[in-house]
Protein backbone atom coordinates (compact mmCIF):
# COMPACT_ATOMS: atom_id res chain seq x y z
CA UNK A 1 0.00 0.00 0.00
CA UNK A 2 3.15 2.44 0.30
CA UNK A 3 3.82 4.48 -3.08
CA UNK A 4 7.01 3.44 -4.64
CA UNK A 5 9.33 6.49 -4.95
CA UNK A 6 10.08 7.70 -8.54
CA UNK A 7 13.07 6.83 -10.23
CA UNK A 8 15.30 9.58 -10.56
CA UNK A 9 15.29 9.73 -14.36
CA UNK A 10 11.42 10.11 -14.56
CA UNK A 11 11.82 12.66 -11.62
CA UNK A 12 13.81 15.11 -14.18
CA UNK A 13 11.33 14.72 -16.57
CA UNK A 14 8.04 15.99 -14.82
CA UNK A 15 6.15 18.74 -16.19
CA UNK A 16 7.84 18.80 -19.46
CA UNK A 17 4.70 18.21 -21.37
CA UNK A 18 3.71 21.71 -20.05
CA UNK A 19 7.05 23.63 -21.50
CA UNK A 20 6.11 21.47 -24.75
CA UNK A 21 2.82 22.61 -25.29
CA UNK A 22 3.64 26.21 -23.89
CA UNK A 23 6.42 26.31 -26.78
CA UNK A 24 3.70 24.97 -29.31
CA UNK A 25 1.47 28.02 -28.73
CA UNK A 26 3.99 30.59 -28.62
CA UNK A 27 5.26 29.25 -32.27
CA UNK A 28 1.33 28.98 -33.79
CA UNK A 29 0.45 32.19 -32.00
CA UNK A 30 3.40 33.83 -33.87
CA UNK A 31 2.45 32.37 -37.28
CA UNK A 32 -1.16 33.81 -36.84
CA UNK A 33 -0.12 37.34 -36.08
CA UNK A 34 2.58 36.87 -39.22
CA UNK A 35 -0.48 35.59 -41.65
CA UNK A 36 -2.16 38.28 -40.15
CA UNK A 37 -0.42 40.94 -41.30
CA UNK A 38 0.47 39.45 -44.72
CA UNK A 39 -3.05 39.49 -45.04
CA UNK A 40 -3.42 43.46 -44.08
CA UNK A 41 -0.41 44.05 -46.46
CA UNK A 42 -2.24 42.43 -49.56
CA UNK A 43 -5.58 43.72 -48.94
CA UNK A 44 -3.40 47.66 -48.97
CA UNK A 45 -1.88 46.83 -52.07
CA UNK A 46 -5.05 45.56 -53.47
CA UNK A 47 -6.36 48.58 -52.75
CA UNK A 48 -3.72 50.97 -53.99
CA UNK A 49 -3.50 49.18 -57.21
CA UNK A 50 -7.58 49.39 -57.79
CA UNK A 51 -7.20 53.22 -57.05
CA UNK A 52 -4.34 54.03 -59.27
CA UNK A 53 -6.25 52.27 -61.97
CA UNK A 54 -9.64 54.61 -61.26
CA UNK A 55 -6.85 57.40 -61.03
CA UNK A 56 -5.88 56.69 -64.44
CA UNK A 57 -9.45 56.24 -66.02
CA UNK A 58 -10.05 59.81 -64.29
CA UNK A 59 -6.69 61.09 -65.89
CA UNK A 60 -7.89 59.73 -69.14
CA UNK A 61 -11.44 60.74 -69.01
CA UNK A 62 -10.35 64.64 -68.36
CA UNK A 63 -7.86 64.33 -71.07
CA UNK A 64 -11.34 63.04 -73.53
CA UNK A 65 -13.38 65.95 -72.00
CA UNK A 66 -10.67 68.64 -72.86
CA UNK A 67 -9.96 67.51 -76.13
CA UNK A 68 -13.73 67.39 -77.25
CA UNK A 69 -13.58 71.18 -75.45
CA UNK A 70 -10.56 72.05 -77.69
CA UNK A 71 -12.43 70.60 -81.12
CA UNK A 72 -16.01 70.15 -80.52
CA UNK A 73 -17.63 69.09 -83.50
CA UNK A 74 -17.85 72.27 -85.29
CA UNK A 75 -18.20 73.78 -88.47
CA UNK A 76 -15.45 75.67 -89.99
CA UNK A 77 -17.15 78.94 -89.66
CA UNK A 78 -16.52 78.57 -85.53
CA UNK A 79 -13.65 79.66 -84.02
CA UNK A 80 -10.59 78.05 -83.54
CA UNK A 81 -9.50 76.03 -80.85
CA UNK A 82 -7.84 77.72 -77.79
CA UNK A 83 -6.73 76.60 -74.68
CA UNK A 84 -9.39 79.06 -72.62
CA UNK A 85 -12.08 77.04 -73.72
CA UNK A 86 -10.35 73.80 -71.63
CA UNK A 87 -11.78 73.59 -68.13
CA UNK A 88 -9.43 73.74 -65.48
CA UNK A 89 -10.32 70.84 -63.16
CA UNK A 90 -13.47 68.60 -62.33
CA UNK A 91 -14.88 66.47 -59.83
CA UNK A 92 -16.72 62.89 -60.78
CA UNK A 93 -18.89 62.69 -57.67
CA UNK A 94 -21.83 61.69 -59.73
CA UNK A 95 -20.32 58.72 -61.44
CA UNK A 96 -19.96 55.57 -59.33
CA UNK A 97 -16.77 54.27 -61.07
CA UNK A 98 -14.90 57.50 -60.44
CA UNK A 99 -16.54 58.56 -57.24
CA UNK A 100 -13.61 60.05 -54.94
CA UNK A 101 -11.90 61.28 -57.99
CA UNK A 102 -10.98 64.36 -59.35
CA UNK A 103 -9.17 65.60 -62.32
CA UNK A 104 -6.74 68.24 -63.64
CA UNK A 105 -6.01 69.29 -66.37
CA UNK A 106 -3.78 72.42 -68.33
CA UNK A 107 -3.42 73.53 -72.12
CA UNK A 108 -0.51 75.21 -73.46
CA UNK A 109 -0.34 76.21 -77.03
CA UNK A 110 2.85 75.80 -78.44
CA UNK A 111 4.09 77.61 -81.54
CA UNK A 112 5.98 75.57 -84.25
CA UNK A 113 7.21 75.80 -87.89
CA UNK A 114 7.80 72.90 -90.04
CA UNK A 115 8.80 73.91 -93.96
CA UNK A 116 8.29 77.55 -93.47
CA UNK A 117 4.27 77.27 -92.18
CA UNK A 118 3.52 77.89 -88.32
CA UNK A 119 0.93 75.95 -86.77
CA UNK A 120 -0.38 75.77 -83.46
CA UNK A 121 0.38 72.54 -81.06
CA UNK A 122 -1.50 72.26 -78.06
CA UNK A 123 -0.19 70.16 -74.70
CA UNK A 124 -2.76 68.71 -72.48
CA UNK A 125 -1.65 67.33 -69.51
CA UNK A 126 -4.18 65.55 -67.11
CA UNK A 127 -3.40 64.54 -63.50
CA UNK A 128 -6.25 61.92 -61.99
CA UNK A 129 -5.60 61.83 -58.20
CA UNK A 130 -8.40 59.25 -56.84
CA UNK A 131 -8.62 58.95 -52.47
CA UNK A 132 -7.86 61.77 -49.67
CA UNK A 133 -4.96 63.66 -48.76
CA UNK A 134 -3.14 62.49 -45.60
CA UNK A 135 -4.19 65.38 -43.53
CA UNK A 136 -7.77 65.94 -44.63
CA UNK A 137 -10.43 64.87 -42.77
CA UNK A 138 -11.24 62.98 -39.55
CA UNK A 139 -10.70 59.47 -41.02
CA UNK A 140 -7.03 60.25 -43.27
CA UNK A 141 -6.19 58.18 -46.27
CA UNK A 142 -4.10 58.25 -49.32
CA UNK A 143 -4.72 59.57 -52.80
CA UNK A 144 -3.42 58.36 -55.57
CA UNK A 145 -2.71 60.28 -58.93
CA UNK A 146 -1.80 59.20 -62.35
CA UNK A 147 -0.61 61.73 -64.98
CA UNK A 148 -1.17 61.68 -69.18
CA UNK A 149 0.56 64.34 -71.21
CA UNK A 150 -1.53 64.13 -74.57
CA UNK A 151 -0.18 66.76 -77.62
CA UNK A 152 -3.06 67.95 -80.02
CA UNK A 153 -2.20 69.45 -83.62
CA UNK A 154 -4.97 71.72 -84.90
CA UNK A 155 -4.10 71.05 -88.52
CA UNK A 156 -4.15 74.59 -90.03
CA UNK A 157 -1.23 76.55 -90.73
CA UNK A 158 -1.24 80.43 -89.68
Amino acid sequence: MFLKPLPASKRAQRGSAIMIALFVIVIMALLAAAMGRFLVDSGEKNTVEVRGVRALMAAQSGLEIALYQLFPNRSGAELPAACTKVAASRTFDNDPGLSGCRVSVSCNEIQASQGGETSTTYRLTSVGTCGTEAGAGANPDFAVSRTLVAEAFDGTSQ
